[in-house]
Order: C-alpha cells, then sequence, then structure tokens
C-alpha cells in the first residue's frame, strides 16, 4: 500500500473538511474555502468538488489545497491526524518476468499489421493485372502470422504451450528482426 493508498483508505473529504474546522450541512455542502464564497457551493463526500470555483478531487486534494501542501505532505498529515502516524510502506515486488505470451500477441500482431500493408501495397491494381510473385509471398506470410496469432489466441492450452515454446526458442527474436525493415522478406518469416 502506497501512501497515498493509506491516506484515502483512513478518511473521506467531507470526514477531513469537518475535522478541519469546515461546517458541513446535512446535504454535505459547505462554503467554499478556496474562493470568496457567501453561499455553500462545495459539495462534499468521498471527493469534493466545488460548484462555484470548479476545484475537484479526493481527501490528499482537498488537503493539498487546504494546508498549502504537497500531494505527499497531505497524504502524511491524514495519516498523522486520522491514521496515528505509523505508515510503513509496502516493499515494492520484484519486477515481473516479461509475459512471453503477451510478447508472443504483441509481435504477432505488429508482424500481422505490417504484412497486411505490404500485401495491399503489392496487390494488383486491376482485374486484368497479374499476380506477381511479391503479393503471392506477401498473402502466404500474411495468411501464416494470421494462423499462428489465431492459434495463440484460440487454441488448446497444449497448443498455446507448444506455439510459446516454438516462439520463445529464437524464432520470436527473427520476427522482432524483421519488423525493423522497411519490407518484411519471405524468408524472415519461413
Amino acid at each position: 500500500m502506497t501512501i497515498y493508498e493509506k491516506a484515502k483508505s483512513l478518511v473521506t473529504a467531507r470526514e477531513a473538511a469537518e475535522h478541519y474546522g469546515l461546517n458541513v450541512n446535512s446535504r454535505g455542502m459547505a462554503v467554499c474555502p478556496f474562493h470568496d464564497d457567501h453561499n455553500p457551493s462545495m459539495k462534499l463526500d468521498e471527493r469534493f468538488h466545488c460548484f462555484g470555483c470548479a476545484e475537484d478531487g479526493d481527501v490528499i486534494d482537498f488537503t493539498a489545497k487546504y494546508f498549502n501542501l504537497t500531494l505527499r505532505e497531505a497524504a502524511q498529515k491524514l495519516i498523522d491526524d486520522f491514521g496515528g502516524g505509523e505508515f510503513t510502506p509496502d516493499e515494492p515486488s520484484p519486477p515481473k518476468p516479461p509475459d512471453p505470451a503477451k510478447r508472443c500477441h504483441d509481435v504477432l500482431l505488429d508482424l500481422e499489421i505490417r504484412l497486411h500493408r505490404q500485401k495491399r501495397e503489392t496487390a494488383p491494381q486491376s482485374m486484368g493485372d497479374p499476380i506477381t510473385a511479391e503479393y503471392a509471398q506477401n498473402c502466404q506470410m500474411y495468411d501464416f502470422i494470421v494462423c499462428l496469432a489465431d492459434l495463440l489466441s484460440n487454441g488448446t492450452e497444449q497448443e498455446k504451450t507448444e506455439a510459446i515454446s516454438y516462439f520463445t526458442n529464437g524464432v520470436l527474436d527473427c520476427y522482432e528482426e524483421a519488423l525493423q525493415k522497411e519490407v518484411i522478406e519471405y524468408g524472415d518469416i519461413f
């Protein structure tokens, strides 16, 4: 839990405002301390919002503005005032190793987009134009990548595991290198 999460868990904006001396009526309205206000124009509950000056935010924002503090100082003040002042932040969790399935999916999606563009750019312009070898190869590469992506998304768990194993044994690195080129070539995919 961060210092901000801790502070927000202790008190609402309304409770803090009342504690700090604002008179909040039964409808949760108070005279706004942030502008020259004569009629209650600030709504207070979990958060606060002033309909007069448009100040808005959570309990930390309110406390920071009210006491002219930084957000961190305001969070610490709330902990001091409502939580006994004791706060030890959680140890940061170690970074998670990259998810190989996500990496595979991301690379395949990038390849699919690039190959679709290449296919479109090399397609015959009219019905009478011949199909070029470049267009045929782009179609074949595109279809292959789409099938791999579909297998990774919709295959059985065993198929997904085997696909990820296939990709992480160097294939994905080759595909990422292909994405760095201006034009992906047939040998980059097969």
